[in-house]
């Protein structure tokens, strides 16, 4: 059986890793009532497009927590934009006396988090330049012009491409609302199998506290994918932000700067939306374009710079129906 056959596939997620060796591990949901699944396979890789390379292979290891496996993967070929490695997973999993279920993919090991109020990848600070994308067919346009592409609830067949050519996806949950909590934990962990998606954005119908109680139950399954809420720049900053939530949208219209109160900043990355109408066609233009206008209201008034830097910049629609725009 395939891992279509199973109500979710098995989940990835890195442990302690650096550039010598990785630790990965692969779980499944395990249900109260069910007896304790067994993981047994193989991680192979890594593969590039059409390079070869003598191939490394991992063995997944039992641990002592139900439902969990884990892997030393050394040398590890991490997944960037620039280097989109990839890695083949074959999963057998085992319940019981039911039949065993077995999972192949590609999937990729991505160094992605948060250092103050900045997104490193792969042991670098990462500034995402996003354009509104409409999906699969936009793909190779951000890739030449080396933006991430924002994409209303990316399906499976746009995200494995994004996983192969390397794209950064930003993923926004375009029709998502305060009671879809289980139909946003099912979105995550499709996601979330991609080293492509990147980021997913909450929508400005989703409270803090809300979004908070997703990130915080959504956190094995999302791996190093982050999970950002939404806010509008034209008002006040959030008295104090969830400890769950890895990043702020600071929403703006097309020729509107944020609220002075955000001069101060937040403790969580910033990144900047402005809702333009414009294409992957067009480049970084128009994210250049933005952060200058933001570099400018930094320093108005006198100072020289702004007490912090934005971790992002995105330019286009915001989202189907405006998902983004505050309630």
């Amino acid at each position: 059986m395939s891992d279509s056959a199973v109500g979710s596939a098995p989940s990835l997620a890195l442990g302690r890793c650096d550039e010598v060796r990785a630790e990965v591990f692969v779980s499944v949901a395990t249900p109260a009532a069910d007896p304790p699944p067994r993981i047994s396979g193989t991680i192979a890789g890594p593969r590039r497009g059409r390079d070869t390379t003598l191939p490394a292979t991992a063995r997944l290891q039992p641990t002592s927590t139900p439902g969990r496996a884990r892997a030393i993967v050394t040398e590890p070929a991490y997944w960037t934009p620039d280097l989109p490695n990839l890695y083949r997973l074959e999963a057998t999993v085992e319940r019981g006396d039911a039949l065993p279920v077995s999972s192949d993919r590609l999937v990729g090991l991505r160094r992605l988090g948060v250092r103050g109020r900045s997104l490193w990848l792969d042991g670098h600070r990462w500034v995402p330049r996003g354009i509104a994308a409409t999906g699969h067919d936009d793909l190779a346009a951000c890739k030449a012009a080396s933006v991430a592409a924002v994409i209303d609830d990316p399906d499976e067949r746009t995200l494995a491409r994004a996983d192969e050519i390397g794209v950064a996806v930003v993923a926004v949950f375009a029709t998502a609302t305060q009671g879809d909590l289980a139909a946003i934990a099912t979105h995550i962990a499709a996601w979330a199998a991609h080293p492509s998606a990147a980021v997913a954005i909450l929508p400005c119908s989703i409270d803090l506290d809300t979004a908070d109680e997703i990130a915080l139950s959504t956190r094995e399954r999302r791996g190093t994918m982050l999970l950002a809420a939404t806010v509008s720049g034209t008002a006040p900053p959030p008295e104090s932000l969830p400890p769950g939530i890895d990043a702020l949208v600071i929403t703006l219209d097309a020729n509107t700067t944020p609220h002075d109160g955000w001069r101060s900043g937040a403790p969580a990355p910033l990144l900047a939306w402005r809702g333009t109408h414009t294409s992957p066609a067009t480049g970084r233009a128009p994210c250049d374009a933005l952060q200058a206008a933001l570099a400018g209201w930094g320093t108005a008034g006198g100072r020289d710079t702004l007490a912090w830097d934005w971790a992002g910049y995105i330019v286009g629609s915001r989202g189907a129906a405006h998902a983004l725009e505050p309630a």
